[in-house]
């Protein structure tokens, strides 16, 4: 027995020894040019506040090994180029962080030859109204929750309708009107539970983990990109590590992993898989509405030969929810039986070349899909269920597209490119018979108007084209101008629009510049608004678009300090809108006429001024002032009068800042107790201030039992004013060649009780629709 005690002791000190004794990382990658994208030979690489660096090779390729496990400030420098910091680099133990790193070319004037880096890098092709943000700072935002969108929601220029959402509204626009690209390939929303035409949900299906920088552009963005009237999410994935690793993550959201390794010499893959669990457990704990879904990403990158890659990326999330309400429930908003299922799905490969170390070429093929099914009854007596609406939604595109760049010198250089895209449409939708009652008293009614089934099938095919050419000119070591213009061109409206772009910056200093910027930016209809006129044999209408000025003031007080003001003015032409407002409605029978059709008749205006201060992870803290005021307002034709729109916020405050400790010998007892055991500790908290956002207050017809929106100006009332404070813990404990990662967001601290809507019910009573209470989130990671 005594012999068995001592093996047992034994096998739990080596047990003891192999999972918690050192083990070191490495960290390696890539460095191209940013205009040509050959690679750069003679980089220098610094960890700071170590011994230890290194240089690219012939490649471009460095690798940095046996690096003591914990964050990093990583600096790269070459003269001709500016220097570029990314801070906050995580080495874990035993594993490989991967950094593929792109550094701008510099005119180099006189005898200068210093070479200075900044830890913030510049959106391409932009000046103004533009962000790059990666990893890091997604992790650090507590509102974010690793959710990519709501990282961008710290930015001045952007709002969200609702925390049930995370939808991108850019300088009071509406939703849909931003462009979400995946390394290249286009994908129309990016979420779970969807809404066909927005581009939000509550739940995003993308891998934070797998990113390796976003760049987001608010307005005036470059002509490479288009079809959005306000914005644009361009989101790069890193590539996969050259040795198998991976990471396994429980949490409240769900259960998943990720994988990432070697093809051969040649290449690297990542991979991830997650699916929530809720549905699993919803008997135990006596849940009816649960939420079912889950989400797999891919990307994988080969070396055909020394100027040829090939990239290959995919995405796919599927999702259901099923809501059996009560007739008093206010949610079911008149459907007490909601089915839904949804999928999306992105997947394409490009071939990157290069021609020479002056320019290089992007060749993509691609196709998404998105797919919405919606079974919508209602209950009559004893339970009895009836249909009252169905829908059986799928788009689907596929395109091939083309991009060239080419630097004909440090001074200037050409992007040109274009896209023809397919694009399949079926909709199935069926409205089961109905009846409008007039109601005398409680127990007489009689009826008004009856509704025949209807149903609308519908298959189209049909195709777009675009086309850009933009062009970069450094006059001088201190004014930059870019210059673009897009062709787009619709099929299904045979309309055409031609849309110019234009930059201009002016640096007084290194880290002082005043920054112009101008955009047309045109948005096709939405194919069910077209589809709609050609049924109802009436004229085509064509693109939105809205014209943007933006002036801006840069300042970098230190290299990890960024400070911006902005003031910009955004007009809005030719947005689609049902034919009824264009006319005061008569009577409450007009809201059932059935020859409802669009005509681009209504313009819309924003303006206002925007503060952003960013001090990035360059010690132990990090923080974020933005602050924004803005008017929107969008003229209701009935009166020809102007009305705040839908999302004039005109104040908006965010402030977020984080902490971090890492462990040390001669530590306070405070640190001891606050990382109770881990190696790192990170504190965060963020604020978040929204003035009221507009609404329309409807009118109760006691007769007809319902609420209808007639003669009534638009959104003259507003919702009471928003406040939310979240807080995030993160805790690492080191194992030999693992990390467990802890973590706890708490979300709506003091549990405001902030107005997402009103639900106006059948007997003429109000209630409130509340967004999300205090609401805990946590889990743990293993990263090995």
């Amino acid at each position: 027995m005594k012999k068995q005690i001592n093996s047992i002791i034994i096998i739990i000190i080596l047990f003891t020894i192999l999972l918690f004794g050192k083990q070191n990382g490495s960290i390696s990658g890539t460095i191209i040019d940013a205009k040509t994208a050959s690679p750069l030979i003679g980089v220098n690489i610094i960890l700071e506040n170590t011994n230890l660096g290194g240089i690219t090779d012939s490649d471009g390729y460095f690798k940095l090994t046996q690096i003591p496990p914990q964050s990093y400030n990583v600096r790269f420098s070459m003269i001709g180029y500016s220097g570029l910091k990314k801070l906050n680099i995580e080495v874990r133990p035993g594993n490989q962080t991967n950094l593929n790193i792109e550094l701008e070319q510099t005119i180099i004037e006189g005898e200068e030859i210093t070479v200075t880096a900044s830890a913030f890098h510049k959106s391409k092709g932009a000046v103004v109204s533009e962000r790059s943000i990666d990893l890091g700072e997604i992790r650090m935002n507590p509102a974010s929750q690793g959710d990519i969108q709501r990282s961008v929601q710290v930015i001045p220029s952007v709002t969200s309708g609702a925390d049930q959402t995370n939808e991108i509204i850019v300088r009071g626009g509406m939703p849909g009107e931003n462009l979400f690209l995946i390394d290249d390939i286009e994908i129309p929303n990016p979420n779970h539970f969807g809404v066909p035409g927005s581009g939000g949900g509550p739940i995003n299906l993308i891998n934070a983990e797998f990113v390796q920088n976003i760049d987001f552009y608010a307005g005036a963005y470059p002509a490479m990109f288009g079809d959005k009237a306000s914005s644009v999410m361009n989101i790069r994935f890193r590539e996969g590590a050259d040795k198998v690793q991976g990471t396994v993550d429980l949490g409240m959201a769900g259960v998943g992993g990720s994988i990432e390794g070697p093809i051969s010499k040649k290449g690297s893959f990542l991979a991830t898989y997650h699916k929530s669990y809720l549905d699993l457990v919803t008997k135990n704990i006596g849940l009816s509405t649960v939420p079912r879904y889950w989400n797999a990403q891919m990307k994988a990158v080969y070396q055909l030969s020394k100027n040829n890659k090939l990239i290959i990326n995919g995405v796919y999330g599927n999702d259901n929810i099923t809501i059996d309400a009560n007739e008093s429930d206010s949610w079911s908003r008149g459907a007490q039986f909601v089915d839904v299922k949804d999928y999306t799905y992105a997947v394409g490969t490009t071939l990157l070349t290069n021609w020479n170390k002056k320019s290089f070429s992007k060749f993509t093929v691609y196709q998404n899909a998105s797919y919405y099914w919606y079974d919508i009854d209602r209950y009559v007596k004893d339970s009895v269920r009836i249909d009252r609406f169905d829908k059986d939604y799928l788009e689907t595109e596929s395109a091939v597209k083309f991009f060239y760049s080419k630097a004909f010198s440090n001074k200037f250089d050409m992007q040109l490119g274009a896209q023809a895209k397919n694009i399949d449409l079926d909709y199935d939708e069926k409205a089961y018979k109905d009846t409008l009652f007039r109601y005398i008293n409680d127990s007489t009614k009689h009826v008004i108007k009856s509704f025949d089934e209807a149903t609308n099938d519908v298959k189209e095919n049909t195709q777009k084209y675009y086309a850009f050419i933009s062009f970069t000119t450094k006059i001088s070591s201190k004014l930059k101008l870019i210059t673009g213009l897009r062709l787009d061109h619709l099929e299904m409206n045979s309309k055409t629009t031609i849309s110019p772009r234009l930059g201009l910056s002016y640096s007084f200093s290194p880290v002082t510049s005043v920054n112009f910027g101008y955009g047309k930016h045109y948005q096709a209809p939405d194919y069910n608004q077209i589809i709609l006129n050609i049924n109802e044999n009436k004229p085509t209408i064509s693109s939105k678009y809205s014209d943007q000025i933006i002036l801006g003031l840069e300042h970098y007080p230190t290299e990890s300090i960024k400070t911006t003001v902005e003031i910009f003015n955004k007009n809005y032409h030719d947005i689609p809108i049902y034919n009824s407002l264009t006319s005061v409605m008569k009577d409450t029978s007009q809201a059932y006429e059935d020859n409802e059709y669009y005509v681009n008749k209504q313009t819309a205006r924003s303006k206002g001024i925007e503060f952003f201060m960013q001090k990035k992870m360059f010690d132990k803290w990090y923080g974020i002032v933005s602050y924004s005021f803005s008017k929107t307002e969008a003229k209701d034709m009935r009166y020809n009068k102007w009305y705040s729109w839908d999302y004039d916020y005109r104040n908006v405050l965010n402030l977020v800042a984080g902490y971090k400790i890492r462990k040390s010998k001669n530590q306070s007892i405070f640190k001891t107790i606050v990382m109770t055991g881990s190696d790192e500790f990170t504190t965060s908290i963020s604020y978040r201030y929204m003035g009221g956002r507009p609404y329309t207050k409807p009118t109760y017809y006691t007769d007809l039992r319902q609420w209808y929106v007639d003669d009534t100006q638009f959104n003259t009332h507003r919702y009471p004013a928003y406040n939310r404070f979240d807080m995030t813990f993160q805790w690492k404990v080191r194992m030999k060649n693992k990390y467990l990662v802890g973590y706890l967001n708490l979300q709506n601290v003091f549990n405001v009780d902030n107005v997402w809507e009103y639900s106006y019910n059948d007997d003429g009573s109000r209630e409130t629709i509340a967004q999300y209470k205090i609401f805990p989130v946590g889990g743990f990671i293993l990263e090995f």
